[in-house]
């Protein structure tokens, strides 16, 4: 018996201390998260469809009920998703009108995933190095900034981290031969695509790292068959958002859905290009060129401190990892992670290429579409790594020059980290611009009130659009809501002159790709030119041409542009002189 207790007594301070080890990873993680990306939490605000979400919620019912109902059933791309209405107003509850909120709990979504796919990872290959640097760069590497600022893409870090639960299940149901886990892994999965429906295809991650796991211990036949028990719950779950979607939605209202095709050349098309466009060698020029122009400013004392501290942590804490598990971590384990890597990439980038929508591109407003393929480039990449100081180790007898092969490739990936950490605060810099330049136009159109209302038309001009690819004001879908807010007016219109517009005879019509996205009576449209805060009737439609031309520069209007309105307005004057008579 005493032998018992004292076994007992020293697993017991085995699993506290490797708890402690986990622990202490994790916070490194955490702390790498907060020094990149927190500085910019309180500089950015809302954009885009952000604004439509907000104003929707505003102007509708403040109880709760009311508020998740109007939503619901209000907003097409909703209404196809109903965990969006507990996400998007349960914060509009809490934090109303001001984005810092919003910002701060995607930042906690982000943190909720470092912490899953570490111990993720972790049960999968049984190294802490694995995990923690897949982890570690899969938080760095800069190819999907807009889940960081945008905060309707704060789905995307939610629907993730259900994933990643979801994942862990299964990979316990597995360890301890109990398939209801299976079933209980279905659950944060379902919840995770009725929030956003992208990590679909990750049901057969999930299934393949079962299928690996237990090749490990058992045969193929065995492996197979657990493999399909933990991809059948989550295949249900999907059939479930797919009967919602296509059969309930209709009964409810309308909701906004993509047509989906299957072509398999689009498919492979989509694959290949996103997977050519978002590994490191094929975005190191892009990276290079955030870099270059991050620093022709020189960096705050601030910035400079919060770099020492990553090269130093980074540097340390790969260092004793490796030290550790170098030579100790099977190639075979190496080999599944960076399996499972290529079918995340494959997978996740297949189910953009079910229309035409979704080209692959660096630039913020489509680049959410990589966050499955940089999780899957990060397995491959701390794979390599591993390899790299396996091959180091198994070569070099003498210890000495195995810790400085291990000082090497620490040092590498610390520098790795430090060159990320540039790209994403120079990629985080024209959000913060952006809201800026926002809160200008906010300040003017808050002075406008009395002046304006509704049935006006309030058409903002003379004012850029975008700094470089983050959003400012794009149309009816962010400046109307914006100023609906501001002016507490919710049938107020508004938008933006670009080149979408098409000039009529009673009223102007903002058409993208067919579609009419807002249209503006003349009579009631008053154009804004926020540089010199003024603010201009319009007569007729030359005489909104007229205002047009003369404030293009800042709209960044092109002469075709100008050319086809007044061809437009001219057209029209038989018709008006007519009417006039």
């Amino acid at each position: 018996m005493p032998a018992l207790e004292e076994r007992g007594e020293s697993g017991k301070r085995e699993s506290v201390a490797v708890m402690r080890s986990d622990l202490f990873l994790l916070g490194v993680l955490i702390l790498l998260e907060v020094l990149v990306f927190a500085p910019f939490v309180g500089k950015i605000g809302f954009y885009l469809d952000d604004w439509t979400m907000v104003s929707l919620l505003h102007g509708g019912p403040q109880d709760i009920g009311g508020a998740f109902a109007n939503y619901f059933f209000n907003d097409p791309k909703v209404i196809i998703r109903p965990v969006e209405v507990l996400h998007f107003g349960l914060l509009y509850l809490i934090f109303g009108t001001r984005p810092l909120g919003y910002h701060l709990v995607n930042g906690f979504f982000e943190i909720c995933v470092c912490a899953l796919l570490y111990f993720a990872l972790k049960r999968f290959t049984g190294s802490r190095f694995l995990a923690f640097a897949s982890t570690a760069a899969f938080i760095l590497y800069p190819i999907r900034d807009s889940t960081h600022y945008w905060i309707l893409c704060s789905s995307v870090s939610l629907s993730l981290a259900l994933y990643l639960g979801s994942l862990i299940l299964s990979l316990k149901g597995l360890d301890e031969k109990r398939i209801g886990l299976y079933t209980a892994a279905a659950v944060p999965f379902a919840i995770s695509l009725f929030n956003y429906e992208v990590f679909m295809p990750f049901a057969c991650v999930s299934a393949l790292c079962v299928l690996l796991m237990s090749l490990r211990s058992q045969g193929v036949a065995g492996s197979i068959r657990q493999a399909i028990y933990s991809f059948i719950p989550l295949f249900v779950s999907a059939l479930a958002l797919f009967g919602y979607q296509r059969f309930i939605v209709p009964r409810l209202g309308i909701g906004f859905l993509h047509k989906v095709e299957f072509d398999p050349g689009q498919v492979l098309h989509v694959i290949a290009a996103g997977a050519g466009i978002s590994n490191i060698f094929s975005a190191l020029p892009f990276f290079q060129e955030q870099v270059s122009i991050l620093l022709m400013h020189p960096l705050s004392t601030g910035e400079v401190l919060s770099l020492a501290v990553i090269l130093a942590v980074s540097a340390l804490t790969s260092f004793i990892l490796l030290t550790a598990e170098a030579g100790s971590v099977p190639l075979r384990t190496m080999a599944e992670l960076a399996i499972v890597g290529v079918v995340s990439i494959v997978t996740s980038l297949a189910i953009f290429g079910l229309n035409n929508q979704y080209e692959p591109t660096l630039l913020t407003l489509v680049n959410r579409i990589f966050t499955g393929a940089s999780l899957g480039w990060c397995l491959i990449f701390s794979s390599l790594a591993m390899l790299a100081a396996r091959l180091f180790f198994r070569k070099v007898a003498n210890i000495e020059a195995r810790k400085i092969t291990v000082i090497l490739i620490s040092g590498l990936l610390s520098f790795a980290c430090l060159y990320f950490t540039l790209v994403n605060w120079q990629l985080a810099s024209p959000w913060v611009v952006s809201q800026r330049a926002q809160q200008d136009v906010i300040y003017l159109v808050r002075k406008m009130r009395g002046k304006i209302a509704h049935p006006d038309a309030l058409l903002l001009t003379d004012f850029p659009r975008y700094v470089m690819w983050s959003p400012i004001f794009d149309g009816t879908w962010d400046f109307q809501s914006m100023v609906r807010i501001v002016l507490n007016d919710p049938k107020i219109r508004g938008g933006v002159v670009c080149d979408r517009l098409v000039v009529g005879k009673d009223e102007i019509k903002d058409i993208s790709v067919g579609y009419t996205c807002a249209s503006y009576p003349l009579k009631n449209i008053k154009v804004f030119v926020p540089g010199r805060n003024e603010l201009i009737s319009v007569t007729s439609p030359q005489h909104f041409v007229e205002i047009a031309r003369a404030n293009s520069k800042k709209s960044e209007l092109s002469a075709d542009t100008l050319t086809k309105w007044q061809n437009q307005a001219d057209a029209l004057r038989p018709a008006i002189s007519k009417g006039a008579e």
